[in-house]
């Protein structure tokens, strides 16, 4: 088969031929359809995600396809011939490949009406925002904030908390990314790159009494969260766009109790129940297949994979970037 093989963190992989791989006990073999490029993958190139898998390595996090094999037990042979959705191994190698082996509790069989482009997209950014509103209602978090909400993250999450009646103020970095946002129907939106920034958001957490903040960025973005949370806020950090160290002034967590955590959607997943992440999984699937389908800017093959993580994240706005093992460059 074909996969995109990554022999050095912070370098350029290859595509190369590698051995079809064989399902043991437990797992599936997928026929590879699409995959998204995430952020999170650009951190695994870089040798700077939380897992380091060991070298080399096929990259690649989530993706959509086809059971083409499985193990000899009845949870795997119940998915043979099924369009599903998936994860990768945390330990092995990833989508970005003709075939993926992965666990067989890793793969969410997709309903008639979800195309399989859209099933690549099931499970990180969806998940993600469901378990961050899980979280802040479990909170009694009133009003939230979230940073990167031009993103095809932030895009759901608005559309979710509309839903809800959740208030969160989207923060975007553009006057044309506050247009978008607006357009679909956000309430709240703020533009990072105004003057009136620092005094726009301390007002607005303040009417609206924000008391959680999600920031995809870290670096002076989680500092301008802290400044503008009220006393004993929080800002969870889920990414770091910035690739710099979170930041905050030392009074914010000594005088005005204000706290930064980390959320990680694996270890969230892994501490909820099965019957909870089911019932997830089914209203994600109605969700896109009915409401909210992510926009799609790009196509990309194996032969250009690299470049498109670079495409996406100059323009994470215009929607997401498949990679296709099937399209030929």
């Amino acid at each position: 088969m074909n996969a995109l093989i990554l022999n050095a963190f912070n370098t350029r992989p290859e595509v190369m031929q590698a051995e079809v791989p064989t399902p043991g006990k437990g797992e599936v073999l997928i026929q590879i359809h699409s995959s998204p490029v995430n952020p999170s993958d650009n951190s695994f190139l870089k040798g700077m995600y939380s897992t380091k898998k060991p070298l080399p390595v096929i990259p690649g996090f989530e993706a959509s396809g086809k059971v083409v094999g499985s193990g000899h037990d009845f949870m795997s042979k119940r998915l043979l011939g099924k369009p599903v959705a998936c994860f990768a191994p945390v330990d092995g190698n990833g989508t970005w490949a003709d075939y993926m082996v992965t666990k067989s509790r890793m793969v969410i069989p997709l309903k008639k009406n979800v195309s399989l482009e859209q099933g690549s997209m099931l499970l990180v950014n969806p998940v993600s925002v469901m378990a961050m509103l899980d979280i802040a209602k479990k909170g009694g978090h009133r009003a939230i904030a979230n940073t990167a909400a031009a993103s095809a993250l932030g895009q759901l999450m608005n559309h979710v908390c509309a839903e809800k009646n959740l208030p969160v103020v989207n923060i975007v970095r553009r006057k044309d990314q506050v247009e978008l946002l607006k357009s679909q129907g956000a309430r709240y939106v703020v533009d990072s790159s105004s003057k009136t920034y620092s005094d726009e958001l301390s007002r607005i957490f303040s009417q609206l009494n924000v008391t959680l903040a999600f920031d995809a960025i870290a670096g002076h973005s989680t500092f301008e969260l802290m400044d503008a949370l009220p006393h004993g806020g929080e800002v969870m950090v889920y990414g770091g766009l910035s690739e710099q160290p979170v930041q905050t002034h030392p009074g914010k967590l000594i005088f005005e109790s204000k706290k930064i955590s980390g959320f990680w959607a694996s270890e969230w997943i892994s501490r909820q129940s099965v019957p909870k992440m089911l019932r997830m999984f089914r209203k994600i699937q109605n969700l896109i297949a009915e409401e909210h389908q992510t926009k799609i800017q790009k196509r990309v093959s194996l032969e250009e994979a690299y470049d498109g993580i670079s495409l996406y994240l100059e323009r994470m706005t215009a929607g997401k970037v498949l990679v296709q093992p099937g399209l030929k460059s």
